[in-house]
């Protein structure tokens, strides 16, 4: 049986959703199977057979996209002869944005979204008991674990407590937007197996409060949020799971058993209050002013030399090790290989000058205010799946958005084709709503019509 363009798609959909939860369990030690490059080829080959390239020019976030990548393939381009491989692995900053496209292209119903969540929540059934063994091991045992043969600094298990962060906010909304309600009832079911996944969400999110602000605000803002919006329907679900989530964590505190120890910092419970505390504004430990003074310097440098300096217009490019060119002081080694400055619109800045920025702002706003708009549409037609499916992508955007100001994200597959594939899909969720939204009204105006047609026939004798 021949393959059609239609079957085509959708086996290149669950490759990607395979591909995208392989990121969220094991991080970089999936990333360097490069599988996410191989399905990105394997995608464009099958966009391109199906002539619908014309779909970038019709939707204003892909149409932002396609000019934010062509002025990101005009910085690359002069520099392949000069940093070769480097150029073309920096670019994958905008390079990834084909993700985005590909899902707007392949996913045109309706049926097609409620199976992609279907499969996520049969995702998280296991992922959340699990996660917190890998987030652990990745602290605790990285070093003693057996690398991939062609990278040998890369364990096959490298969850980054940020990028864990991002999945627990997208975990926890999604439970609470799309709940399992029992049959013919509307209360929901209290099995062992939630309950196991509610202690693996309250145990990694407090690794995540030891070990990141950056990754704690990201997890928390998108919570926050959809809280105020749904705040009846949501809002008391998250003041419980706050209150049990907290004395959870408490439980572990007062035990003192979790104690951490990574590139010679050690990370006790203890560290959760100088954490939280030096988010509020609180006074900081000498390690957390350290990570906090270099990169605020560094973001300072690369404002100076692109909106107040000679790259205002280009920035540096891609390939250029943006660490070691500008040089921040207090950068370890181990930072300085990540290439970037743990900001990705810093990055974007740095890399692309002020028309990069512009640009990247303006797709993000555009992308953002579809979504609310939809949503608050949904909400006034009292469509229940639609607005939680508006809310839960605009929250997950926004924890990896909120991530990607403090880390290195944007700029690596894990983190990289993640958000893309979000925005990829919340495009096309807004296009698939308003389609069938026309449809609807469509469909309303016939029915009046007949029924117009019937009130004024004429009545024969």
């Amino acid at each position: 049986m021949p393959l059609t363009q239609s079957s085509l798609q959708k086996l290149w959909l669950k490759l990607l959703l395979f591909t995208l939860f392989g990121y969220a369990l094991l991080g970089k030690g999936f990333a360097y199977l490069f599988l996410g490059e191989l399905i990105l080829v394997l995608g464009v080959a099958i966009f391109l057979q199906s002539q619908r390239v014309m779909l970038i020019f019709s939707d204003p976030v892909l149409f932002l996209w396609a000019i934010f990548s062509f002025w990101g393939l005009c910085r690359t381009v002069p520099f392949l002869a000069r940093y070769r491989f480097d150029a073309v692995r920096d670019a994958v900053l905008w390079g990834y944005g084909v993700f985005a496209v590909l899902i707007v292209a392949f996913v045109n119903a309706s049926s097609q979204i409620s199976r992609a969540l279907n499969t996520y929540r049969k995702f998280l059934h296991w992922y959340l008991p699990v996660l917190p063994i890998l987030v652990l091991m990745t602290f605790m045992f990285r070093s003693s674990m057996p690398t991939l043969p062609w990278a040998k600094d890369v364990s096959v298990i490298m969850l980054k407590d940020s990028d864990a962060a991002v999945h627990l906010a997208g975990a926890a909304l999604f439970l609470l937007l799309f709940p399992i309600r029992s049959s013919g009832s509307n209360k929901q079911d209290i099995s062992v197996h939630r309950l196991i996944g509610f202690a693996g969400w309250s145990v990694t999110a407090l690794l995540v409060a030891m070990k990141t602000r950056g990754g704690f605000i990201a997890m928390m803002i998108p919570i926050i949020l959809a809280s105020i919006l749904k705040l009846h329907k949501i809002g008391w679900k998250v003041a419980a799971f706050a209150i049990g989530g907290t004395l959870f964590a408490l439980m572990v505190l007062e035990t003192n058993v979790i104690t951490i120890k990574n590139h010679g910092r050690t990370f006790t419970p203890e560290q959760v209050l100088e954490n939280v505390s030096s988010i509020a504004g609180g006074a900081e430990a000498g390690d957390l002013q350290n990570t906090k003074e270099w990169r605020l310097i560094w973001w300072r440098h690369i404002m100076q030399y692109t909106i107040f300096g000679p790259y205002f217009w280009t920035g540096k490019g891609f390939g250029v090790n943006l660490a070691v060119e500008d040089g921040p002081p207090g950068i370890s080694p181990q930072e300085s290989a990540l290439r970037s400055p743990h900001n990705g619109n810093m990055t974007v800045l740095a890399r692309m000058g002020v028309p990069g920025i512009t640009i990247w702002i303006l797709l993000n706003l555009t992308f953002a205010f579809r979504l609310i708009k939809s949503y608050q549409t949904a909400t006034q037609s009292g469509s229940q799946f639609w607005s939680s499916v508006n809310l839960w992508i605009l929250c997950y955007w926004l924890a990896a958005f909120v991530n990607m100001s403090f880390d290195v994200y944007l700029e690596g597959p894990q983190g990289g084709i993640w958000f893309w594939s979000i925005m990829g899909f919340g495009v096309a969720a807004v296009r698939v709503q308003a389609y069938e939204a026309r449809q609807l009204l469509a469909q309303s105006r016939i029915r009046s019509a007949e029924n117009l047609d019937l009130e004024y026939a004429p009545v024969r004798a």
